[in-house]
């Protein structure tokens, strides 16, 4: 029998939250992410960062996780992008076009620049911490 958990690694940084994510991403799995990223969404003002590049395989109820995540995310007032999203991954994100709202980054910089405060009082109020 394969091993069936996706290991989640959550990193604290001085203004951002990195979620390193690694196995695969399927019906079997996708609920224990999607409660651990939920409680993230739900339990920090900073923005978080799906690192993705540890995920091997994405079916749809993965992608559903990431995008369910989003939406919570964005209901909390909490940025979220990603980085590391292999090509089959990356190909399903436009098919689907989450990649509209779910910003696919190609490094922990342009993911953090993505994640930005739209406005500068909001930068100011971000950066004040």
């Amino acid at each position: 029998m394969r091993d069936t958990a996706v290991d989640v690694i959550v990193v604290e940084g001085e203004r951002h939250t990195t979620v390193l994510l690694s196995g695969e991403m399927d019906r079997m799995t996708a609920p224990a992410v999607r409660y651990r990223l939920f409680a993230l969404a739900c339990t920090t003002d900073r923005p978080l960062v799906l690192d993705l590049a540890g995920v091997t395989f994405f079916d749809a109820e993965g992608l559903r996780v990431v995008s369910a995540a989003a939406r919570r995310c964005d209901e909390a007032g909490v940025g979220l992008a990603t980085v590391g999203v292999r090509p089959f991954a990356a190909k399903m994100f436009h098919i689907l076009r989450l990649h509209e709202r779910i910003p696919l980054c190609s490094c922990l910089e342009e993911a953090l620049w993505c994640l930005l405060p739209p406005t500068d009082a909001e930068l100011a109020a971000w950066l004040d911490g």
